[in-house]
């Protein structure tokens, strides 16, 4: 989020710049201090997890930016590719189960733009109480949702993140 907080102060710098409207460096000033704030709620709502539960099955890799910076481990995706576009095969399948069977996960983080058919059958492929939490991975919600902007969107995560992980 501290890249969002950066990048969002650079804007207002260059519009500055451009335009020779200060009002534009103001409101990035506003925007960054209000996105480190939140920053700091997820971290905090983030970290309450217990360590031993800081385990991630998501549906794609597209979460690893956040573990490496909260604390987390990736122990496998549904679609083991950096595209949605691919096929997981039946042995990637099974290993993930068992993966998750071993871990002792209790939830599958899907992207709500995407179905979430195929992390739903490996949840119940485990026969263990597994959750499927649709997270805002690739975009943000609806006007009307929990995840109308892009804080809005990470504190949301962060905290369907920690709900789906508390033993």
């Amino acid at each position: 989020m501290n890249r969002m907080a950066d990048a969002a102060q650079l804007m207002g710098v260059e519009l500055t710049q451009i335009t020779g409207d200060f009002a534009y460096t103001t409101c990035a000033d506003t925007t960054a201090t209000q996105i480190q704030a939140a920053e700091s709620d997820v971290r905090e709502i983030l970290e309450s997890v217990p360590v031993e539960n800081r385990i991630l099955v998501t549906d794609h890799d597209a979460l690893g930016y956040l573990a490496d910076l909260y604390g987390y481990e990736i122990a496998g995706t549904v679609i083991p590719a950096g595209t949605t576009l691919a096929s997981p095969s039946s042995a990637d399948l099974a290993e993930l189960v068992a993966t998750i069977d071993a871990e002792g996960v209790t939830a599958i983080f899907a992207n709500t733009a995407e179905p979430s058919a195929l992390a739903e059958a490996v949840a119940t492929e485990t026969g263990a109480d597994i959750s499927v939490i649709p997270l805002y991975v690739g975009s943000l919600g609806a006007p009307d949702s929990p995840a109308a902007t892009y804080i809005d969107m990470m504190r949301t995560d962060a905290q369907l993140i920690a709900q789906g992980l508390q033993g």
